[in-house]
């Protein structure tokens, strides 16, 4: 199954940050989650606060995303990437600043 790729702008920001090589890398990752060919991605579903979302590992970095049903066929929202060690703490923060407006 194909998904239409959706960017929020923390994860596109950060990915354009990145050393071509890093960024090739995880992009040519993401082309893959999204034509539904996931064999030898490191796909993961996160638990507790991130319920809800999947993660891909590409190196020493993290893609967190979901999966919508939105009304022009499914989609793949990339909400958030960043390094292992800050990008799970830096979301949840997103997202409990969201729930408190």
């Amino acid at each position: 199954m194909k998904y239409r790729t959706l960017w929020m702008p923390q994860a596109g920001a950060f990915i354009k940050s990145l050393a071509p090589e890093a960024r090739r890398e995880i992009r040519q990752a993401i082309k893959k989650l999204a034509e539904g060919k996931t064999a030898g991605l490191d796909l993961r579903t996160l638990e507790g606060s991130l319920q809800g979302y999947m993660r891909l590992r590409v190196r020493a970095y993290r893609v967190i995303y979901r999966v919508s049903a939105a009304t022009r066929g499914p989609a793949l929202i990339l909400v958030a990437a960043g390094a292992r060690s800050t990008v799970y703490e830096a979301y949840e923060k997103i997202l409990a600043e969201q729930t408190l407006e």
